[in-house]
């Protein structure tokens, strides 16, 4: 199954790309970066969860991922500059 990506993700992997990095090295640090979330962000995530119900969690998921995706876009973009 494919997995349809934010048009951010698209933004930034072409920013690393301008700095040098390969395609698969952009994917991974963007991985990373964004996607993997640390263990006590999972637990707050489980918690708000068990409160609010699983579509609650969901917007709770895509709301890290955007601050993280802006963050991401803003690091690369000073370092692009200096």
């Amino acid at each position: 199954m494919i997995k349809k990506k934010h048009p951010l993700d698209t933004q930034i992997i072409q920013l690393l790309q301008q700095q040098g990095l390969i395609k698969s090295e952009a994917n991974a640090r963007l991985k990373r970066e964004v996607y993997q979330l640390k263990p006590d962000e999972v637990s707050k995530i489980h918690n708000y969860a068990n409160h609010f119900g699983m579509k609650a969690k969901g917007t709770m998921i895509e709301e890290i991922l955007e601050v993280r995706r802006e963050a991401m876009i803003s690091s690369i973009s000073r370092v692009s500059l200096a």
